[in-house]
């Protein structure tokens, strides 16, 4: 039992989730960093581990995890896992807990129903590895005890805005009287301005008339210029190409839909998700033909694309594997 779980344990901190044939699975969901107001303790993100008892179909990620780390045939790792869950039921049914390290504890509660406690040392987020909780007070701040004396106080402030209003009330009217002196001339030579005597032997001289046609053309030429100037101005920049980090692990990650020894069950199943609307495909990895519902070069899409497979689809089944 000892071997299931260290493998069970490191299988958590690549995948998603990770299925002990004929017991259950156990499933991981991202949990942001989170702060508790009443104890003041700051928490690194984590992933949260849950256990899924439906989830008893063999996947073939951990026997085939067995298999190659102990250099035995597949079906010789099988049976070596369906003897040690055999042992963890009977444990259970005595009443006795069943305590997988570094994973959780397994017993049945008052109800007969089956409980599942994770194991709080372990953190199967490696981004947050070296991360540990801590607890900040708030800071407390003290008066010096010194009393606070006003730049300002009240009377003084009073008396200047006395001394603003009595300025104002002699300065505003001198400014009203000399703005409207200007006005008044102003008026007076609109007046004037508005008699004027008619000539009738009015004669347009060329010369003016050839001055303003040069003027006339001088301004098409500046507008010309102006427009070729404001043309040459304007100018758009190429968009600059979006670098995209890639891959540098050279992984493929692979969002399983279910694992078969058969070919022909495995192809069926593609070919139904398919109708569902996925690219499916069939992988064969070892002894298994794993249908693959979407394939990706970066871990963080694949999850995106993992956690909206199991909201919209309602398949909590569905896991990440990568090679």
């Amino acid at each position: 039992m000892q071997d299931i779980n260290k493998y069970i344990s490191g299988l958590l901190f690549i995948h998603d989730c990770v299925i002990l044939p004929g017991f259950g699975g156990f499933v991981t969901n991202y949990q942001s960093a989170r702060h508790n107001e009443l104890s003041h303790t700051f928490y690194p993100p984590q992933k949260d581990l849950i256990f899924n008892k439906n989830l008893t179909y063999n996947d073939g990620l951990l026997i085939n995890y067995l298999a190659k780390n102990h250099h035995i045939p597949y079906t010789e790792a099988e049976e070596r896992i369906q003897n040690e869950v055999q042992k963890a039921w009977l444990l259970l049914e005595k009443g006795e807990p069943v305590v997988f390290e570094g994973v959780g504890t397994f017993q049945y509660d008052k109800n007969q129903n089956l409980t599942f406690t994770p194991a709080e040392t372990e953190n199967f987020l490696t981004d947050a590895y070296g991360m540990s909780s801590f607890r900040f007070p708030p800071l407390n701040y003290q008066k010096n005890g010194r009393d606070i004396i006003p730049l300002y106080n009240s009377q003084n402030m009073n008396e200047g805005v006395k001394k603003t209003l009595k300025i104002a009330a002699i300065v505003v009217p001198i400014v009203g009287v000399l703005t409207l002196i200007p006005l008044t001339r102003d008026y007076r030579n609109q007046q004037t301005a508005g008699y004027t005597f008619i000539d009738t032997n009015i004669e347009e001289p060329i010369e003016a008339t050839h001055s303003a046609m040069a003027e006339d053309s001088n301004m098409e030429v500046v507008l010309d210029n102006s427009t070729d100037k404001r043309q040459a101005l304007f100018y758009t920049e190429e968009p600059k190409p979006v670098i995209v980090k890639q891959n540098t692990d050279g992984l493929t990650f692979y969002i399983i839909g279910g694992s078969y020894k058969d070919e022909t069950n495995a192809t069926i199943h593609a070919e139904a998700f398919r109708k569902k609307g996925f690219e499916a495909q069939v992988l064969h990895d070892n002894d298994l033909y794993r249908v693959s519902l979407a394939t990706f070069d970066n871990k963080v899409n694949a999850l995106h694309e993992l956690r909206r497979i199991r909201s919209e689809e309602e398949n909590d089944q569905v896991w990440l594997f990568s090679k």
